[in-house]
């Protein structure tokens, strides 16, 4: 059940990723977890006619941005997404554990909820399976 809050918590994501972005792109793929006290985001983008995505952890190597501005951002990024675990919570949904976003550069969004408990699986495995999955 997607409720009016949850869709402004979507479209802040989507607000908040074209914002962090600095050049074109054509898609985004991003993972989220998030439990009690822990919360994990990273994202990759396809930028116009590349089939390389870039890592959302290199654009401030990449790129002349404000870092500043960027760590603000990314802080907000998981702000939305702790605030759409506790949405779940309130609507007495399943909880959720990981979340891929899917934003194209058409504004068309794609979720992929995951509801099992990750939580004893390392970091790495979790980075690795889901970019296998995802990054093809």
């Amino acid at each position: 059940m997607e409720t009016k809050n949850m869709e402004v918590i979507y479209q802040k994501v989507a607000n908040i990723l074209v914002e962090m972005i600095p050049e074109e792109w054509e898609k985004i793929l991003l993972y989220a977890e998030v439990r009690e006290g822990f919360s994990q985001i990273y994202f990759y983008y396809y930028p116009i006619n590349q089939k390389q995505p870039v890592y959302s952890l290199d654009i401030v190597d990449v790129f002349n941005i404000d870092k500043t501005l960027h760590r603000k951002l990314k802080q907000e990024l998981y702000e939305c997404f702790e605030k759409l675990w506790n949405e779940f919570k309130v609507q007495s949904q399943e909880q959720l554990a990981s979340l891929t976003y899917i934003l194209d550069n058409m504004g068309r969004m794609k979720l992929n909820y995951g509801y099992e408990d990750i939580s004893e699986i390392s970091s790495e495995e979790k980075q690795d399976k889901w970019e296998a999955e995802y990054l093809v």
